[in-house]
């Protein structure tokens, strides 16, 4: 019994030790970044960005009020997939090349996943007043990055 155990303490340790040395040369999947953070931002982010902000609203007439809310299954598809994009371009712009510090930056990418993670949520609950709150969302946390990093310096971001 003693035999047993002290086989299997060495087994563990072994084991460990081998994911650990296997781990220790790994650097991580071989990402090709292909767009520069002003790319992805004016190709990818904002269109998406674009669309959660222009599905849901409503307008003031002479005849009276116009609401502007999707209507179809392919519509809220579309707003859910503008919500993912959002969402998915925060974790995008966290890639190495692409970040500007570890903090702020990392900061206000975090706060545009969970402003798309709840914009997801929103359309596929159908909750057009959810949309339109994430929507709020969203513009903070592009509206405070901007002001911080591309106010500064514009040119800091690679094409």
């Amino acid at each position: 019994m003693a035999h047993a155990r002290k086989f299997l303490v060495l087994t563990g340790i072994v084991a460990a030790l081998a994911l650990a040395s296997c781990a220790a040369g790994e650097t991580g999947p071989p990402f090709r970044e292909v767009a520069g953070t002003r790319l992805l931002m004016a190709s990818v982010m904002e269109p998406a960005a674009d669309h959660l902000w222009a599905s849901v609203g409503w307008i003031i007439t002479p005849e009276g009020e116009e609401y502007i809310r999707p209507e179809t299954d392919e519509e809220w598809t579309l707003v859910r997939n503008a919500a993912v994009t959002v969402a998915e371009s925060g974790n995008l712009m966290m890639m190495d090349r692409r970040k500007m510090d570890d903090e702020d930056w990392i900061a206000w990418c975090r706060d545009l996943i969970d402003a798309g993670d709840a914009a997801m949520q929103a359309a596929d609950a159908r909750d057009v007043q959810g949309i339109f709150d994430t929507g709020e969302q969203v513009y903070f946390a592009c509206a405070g990055c901007h002001a911080q990093y591309w106010a500064n310096d514009p040119n800091q971001f690679r094409q």
